[in-house]
């Protein structure tokens, strides 16, 4: 039985054959390191299930296999550290200490193992005895990948991070890849799960070439701040507040007085359709029926433009880090 994760006889199409044996900077960001707040989704693999983490809100897929497109990787190994031995009872923690780039500590650590990864004791292999006696390292090695959609390359950005035990999956991967001359972002990759592993361990695999608009999607994609950002090549610098220009306060204009008669029920607002991996969750909100009312008699009232445009302001923020899996 063949081991190859890619097929041996596959056809390339035609607006991806001049790319084929051509130099990628994803390939090479792949491959290298290989033989804290986040305000972005992530893929989590607990329980060998696929969920989508954002925030504080964690939903579970039907889909035992994704099928993604790779837009980004830190070149180099993240690394995460973790004090207490984890318990799956326990509420989801962030690290005790952690690094994007496998140098030295995250700048938002506040009780740093050391200044450096490499001579730090929890970055020493031994440093750590796994549950079957295997001679491990407490600080552990992951590889953060930026991941969208196949089906919807123009949805969300999601953090994928690959963990210890599927690093060397990872690998053989993508020197599949570089052996037949394929770029892994002119491609589908299949994520699903490896059944022999007693414990979550993701396995790669190929899934066909991107269609020519869904290449273009992607292609815009690399490069960009929030792949960088989501991959930990890119620090999110915080802006003080002083330093933001003062708003330019429009001149009030006087009061006007309107009659007018009170207005009918407002339709009931729809959802924004999900994208990304959620997509195939979304349903349809169930109709209400609506009541008859009478309609009131005219009234006269006074209007403020300033309460007009008050309501018109709509403001979200949704950030947050959970503690992967080990």
């Amino acid at each position: 039985m063949s081991t190859s994760l890619i097929p041996a006889n596959i056809q390339v199409p035609a607006h991806i054959a001049a790319r084929m044996g051509q130099q990628s900077s994803l390939a090479s960001s792949l491959a290298a390191g290989l033989a804290a707040g986040e305000s972005y989704p992530r893929i989590s693999i607990k329980g060998s299930r696929f969920r989508i983490v954002e925030g504080k809100t964690e939903t579970v897929l039907d889909q035992v296999k994704l099928n993604v497109v790779i837009v980004g990787a830190n070149p180099r190994l993240s690394k995460t550290y973790y004090a207490k031995q984890w318990d799956p009872n326990d509420e989801p923690t962030g690290p005790d200490c952690f690094s994007l780039d496998g140098i030295g500590p995250d700048a938002s650590v506040q009780n740093a193992e050391n200044d450096l990864c490499a001579s730090c004791p929890k970055n020493a292999w031994g440093s750590k005895i796994s549950g079957n006696g295997q001679q491990i390292k407490a600080c552990s090695d992951q590889k953060r990948l930026a991941i969208v959609a196949a089906e919807d390359p123009e949805g969300p950005i999601y953090l994928l991070q690959v963990t210890p035990a599927a690093l060397k999956g990872l690998n053989q991967y993508q020197k599949e890849l570089s052996v037949r001359g394929i770029p892994p972002e002119v491609v589908k990759t299949v994520l699903s799960f490896d059944t022999d592993a007693s414990f979550p361990k993701l396995k790669f695999g190929f899934g066909g070439f991107l269609e020519a608009h869904e290449q273009d999607v992607v292609d815009r994609l690399f490069g960009s701040d929030e792949v960088r950002e989501i991959t930990g090549e890119k620090v999110i610098a915080s802006q003080p507040a002083e330093a933001a220009a003062p708003a330019a306060v429009a001149p009030k204009p006087a009061p006007v007085r309107v009659v007018e008669e009170a207005p009918a029920p407002a339709p009931e607002a729809t959802e924004t359709p999900k994208r990304g991996f959620g997509a195939a969750k979304a349903e349809p909100k169930a109709e209400v029926p609506k009541a008859a009312k009478l309609k009131p008699a005219p009234v006269v009232v006074e209007a403020d433009s300033d309460a007009m445009t008050l309501a018109d302001e709509i403001a979200a923020l949704v950030g947050g880090l959970d503690a992967d899996d080990a």
